[in-house]
């Protein structure tokens, strides 16, 4: 396959996004015309699918990369995450199944780990706290995300996530100064470790496959 294929895709994508980021311009946020960072990133991620993947599943890697890029970068600076990247992504993880690249039963177990159980979660700390730990964009994503990765490699994404979040706070604490209500937004994360996971499922299989039998 030509190299021209992933690179158009890459541009599409990035660009889409971008330009669907400046249309919500949520609470302001907007990218420039000449930033092209969403671009790169999406030729990047779309080179790397089109040359491990089959073409069904290096189209659905290359648009849930690129949204999930788009969502980190508006949530980093928001905390909110855009409701129209969610649906492109559960439409994308619903074509995964019909494509049959992606089992239902693994994208419904998927997605009670990635949502439900943390739901679960977040109403019990509620309940004790009064505090609100993820927010419902993030129960949301989590449903992409669950969807897409399956049970396993999202409760891997959850647990990394989750570890990457606390170093960065404790970075920013000792930058700055310590703030125990400090709040960092989870979606940056989640999308960092979702890419993660889902790549090293992909080089090391027997890893996951002896996680799965255990």
């Amino acid at each position: 396959m030509s190299i021209l294929v992933p690179i158009f895709v890459g541009i599409v994508a990035g660009f889409s996004t971008k330009s669907i980021i400046n249309w919500l311009s949520i609470d302001g946020f907007k990218l420039k015309n000449n930033n092209f960072f969403l671009e790169l990133t999406s030729i990047f991620g779309s080179l790397w699918a089109f040359n491990h993947l089959t073409i069904i599943d290096a189209l659905i890697f290359s648009g849930i990369y690129t949204i999930l890029v788009g969502i980190a970068l508006v949530d980093y600076r928001t905390f909110q995450i855009p409701l129209v990247f969610i649906l492109v992504g559960i439409v994308l993880s619903i074509a995964g199944v019909i494509f049959n690249t992606v089992f239902l039963v693994s994208a419904l177990w998927g997605v009670f780990v990635g949502a439900i159980i943390p739901l679960i979660i977040m109403g019990i700390l509620w309940i004790i706290t009064k505090r609100q730990g993820m927010g419902f964009g993030d129960i949301q994503l989590g449903i992409v995300l669950g969807a897409w990765l399956g049970p396993m490699r999202m409760a891997l994404t959850l647990f990394s996530a989750s570890v990457l979040s606390l170093i960065a706070w404790i970075v920013v604490s000792l930058v700055k100064d310590f703030d125990k209500n400090r709040a960092m937004p989870l979606a940056p994360f989640l999308a960092v470790a979702g890419i993660g996971v889902y790549i090293g499922s992909f080089y090391y299989p027997e890893f996951f496959h002896l996680l799965i039998i255990q």
